[in-house]
């Protein structure tokens, strides 16, 4: 009786002790810390390209342009930095 009892008492600890095990491999992977921001940045930057490869300036709307495009991918890199 003890013999299946101390039998018993070891699964039980071995089974606790293999949850985190089980867990970690049947466990979702872990999507990419904000997606939303990455692609907002890639977007910008896409932007910007666009921008510099234009023939008229626009008046300097151009350049103003490119310089909130700027801060706006600095922002973005800045948020995606506090929230990862």
């Amino acid at each position: 009786m003890k013999r299946t009892l101390t039998l018993l008492l070891g699964l039980l600890v071995l089974t606790v002790l293999a949850i985190p095990a089980f867990h970690s491999v049947f466990a979702k992977p872990v999507p990419p810390a904000h997606p939303e921001y990455h692609d907002a940045i890639n977007d910008l930057r896409n932007a910007r390209k666009h921008l510099e490869k234009a023939l008229d300036d626009g008046y300097g709307h151009r350049d103003r342009a490119m310089r909130a495009i700027d801060g706006a991918i600095k922002e973005c890199e800045e948020a995606a930095q506090v929230l990862h």
